[in-house]
């Protein structure tokens, strides 16, 4: 599912995000099928009020108001209906007499107002009553009209050729037809004609292996009424241009997936908030701009965020590394400003800030993330301070990349004990001293197969290091290392190693067992590094 392998994939512009746009949680079929009840009623103008409200008691959970001039100009019953939240329970007898009564009056009136249509999901098997209305859903449409509530039906007066009620499977894909077709209109530009397929009521044509509606997938929910319904929304690589996705996102109430890499989407993010089966976010490499987007905060239960290459820019809040996510992708925007120490709330095991616009060291809280973290690019911001002895240990660490900064000071002892690692770049930092054997010896007795420590300061390199640099695993060119090919000018390093500025305490002791080396276990090192490194 997670798409941030080594060797930095997430930098890069990626092709469309492969991961199965159905959610595995949505395997479980309740075993529950709705048969649609349904029917198209003339209502008249005198009337709308009443029969607006005798039917949004006898079905709240389907029924909302007629978009009809007539009707629509109510906005009393309007918000009435719309802000209903609970089932009143009526038996199904007095349900269907009160339909055949407003059939009618409508063959008695039906010149006088449009016709409202309805679809009622009705349990075919198992009994009970339809589900309730989301409490507050108010959703306004492009035309500035509320549209249908995301538990609500499709209600179509004057809205161009729908399809007829009953040709949808139940009333949860007849309430996001018009969803779509909202959208549909908002969007500027389609390269791969996918829209075209977005017509009629096969909503889950892909879950038949049919072609329509592409880039939406349905499921069965994981919930005891569940009912076939579009769980996922995948649009990677369309190209799609659209000025906003509030409204459309937000109003499907079983979403667990949206990616939408490599389109042209703008402005808000919607609020997802109640959703509840919400769990990956893909808006990268689209025009967002602005600040971090507020709604994704409160996002409990987001294990995917991705917003890679777009324009957003200032700080980023710290509660966005307290998320859940499994991978957090913040790169290749505009963001700056003090990483926070929340960085090491993260439970994340990939975590992307590269290419950004970053100042001040990296926390020394990363040593909080050993249980999870593997993989954490800072490539390309303008970091500062000495590199922290904590990164030594984060045990499961196999990438880190830290190039391309201003990061100064020896590498600490403690990075001999990143056993898994195999990718460490500190290239184009202020980085002095020598390379230690100990981080060497890693690409024998561990995992080490890249080590780039190019445009730094080093003034020389041991045993180990040695055979690393003859065999193209360690890159030591732009140095300050006498006798090897490449390196600074010798009046650049004299001018560097004069400057009181760049100092930054040795730490000698290694927070694990190796041959050869004093050991402290990773709770005493920790303790007095933090001693020893308070200006960080």
């Amino acid at each position: 599912m997670l798409c941030v392998p080594s060797h930095h994939s997430a930098l890069n512009f990626p092709p469309p995000h492969k991961a199965s746009p159905i959610p595995t949680s949505f395997r479980s079929k309740s075993g529950r099928a709705y048969a649609p009840l349904v029917s198209s009623v003339s209502v008249p103008g005198p009337c709308c009020s009443v029969c607006l409200g005798v039917f949004s008691s006898l079905y709240p959970s389907i029924f909302t108001v007629s978009a009809t001039p007539l009707c629509n100009n109510n906005p009393i019953v309007r918000r009435q209906i719309m802000a209903r939240g609970a089932v009143v329970p009526v038996p199904v007898a007095i349900r269907h007499a009160a339909v055949v009564a407003v059939l009618v009056l409508a063959a008695a009136h039906g010149a006088l107002c449009g016709h409202v249509e309805f679809a009622a999901g009705v349990v075919a098997r198992g009994g009970g009553n339809a589900p309730s209305v989301r409490p507050g859903a108010n959703v306004t449409g492009a035309a500035g009209e509320p549209a249908p509530s995301p538990e609500s039906s499709l209600v179509g007066c004057g809205c161009g050729p729908a399809p007829a009620p009953w040709q949808f499977l139940n009333y949860k894909l007849a309430a996001l037809w018009p969803v779509i077709q909202a959208f549909k209109k908002t969007i500027t530009c389609d390269p791969l004609g996918v829209t075209a397929t977005w017509e009629g009521p096969d909503l889950c044509s892909s879950f038949f292996n049919g072609t329509k509606y592409r880039g939406f997938y349905c499921e069965y929910p994981p919930n005891a009424n569940a009912t076939l319904t579009v769980a996922s929304i995948d649009f990677n690589g369309f190209g799609l241009c659209a000025p906003s996705l509030v409204g459309f996102v937000d109003q499907f109430p079983d979403l667990a997936l949206f990616h939408a890499n490599s389109n042209n989407f703008s402005g808000d993010v919607p609020d997802l908030t109640h959703l509840p089966f919400f769990y990956e976010l893909d808006l990268s490499n689209n025009n967002f701009s602005g600040s971090f987007p507020d709604a994704v905060v409160p996002l409990g239960g987001l294990l995917f965020l991705d917003l890679r290459f777009n324009r957003y820019a200032g700080a980023v809040p710290p509660a966005v590394f307290a998320l859940t996510v499994e991978a957090l992708l913040l790169n290749n925007n505009g963001f700056d400003g003090r990483i926070p120490d929340s960085f090491g709330s993260t439970g994340a095991k990939y975590l992307v800030v590269a290419n950004n616009q970053f100042t001040g060291p990296i926390p020394r809280s990363i040593y909080n993330t050993s249980a999870t973290l593997s993989e954490v690019l800072f490539l390309n911001n303008r970091l500062s301070g000495c590199l922290p002895y904590e990164i030594g240990l984060v045990e499961g660490l196999a990438v880190f990349d830290a190039g391309g900064n201003e990061i100064a000071g020896p590498i600490p002892l403690s990075f001999g004990c990143l056993r898994d690692v195999e990718e460490i770049n500190l290239a184009g930092n202020q980085l002095y001293g020598q390379v230690p054997d100990v981080v060497c010896l890693l690409a024998k007795t561990g995992k080490l197969q890249n080590l780039s420590l190019s445009d730094n300061f080093f003034h020389s390199v041991g045993h180990h290091c040695m055979e690393l640099v003859r065999s193209r695993v360690l890159d030591v060119r732009r140095n300050c290392i006498l006798g090897f090919p490449d390196q600074r000018p010798a009046l650049e390093c004299a001018a560097f190693y004069a400057d009181p500025t760049k100092h930054c305490p040795f730490i000698p002791h290694i927070p694990c067992d190796l041959p050869g080396y004093h050991h402290y276990p990773p709770k005493a090192a920790h303790g007095h590094v933090q001693g020893q490194e308070g200006g960080n």
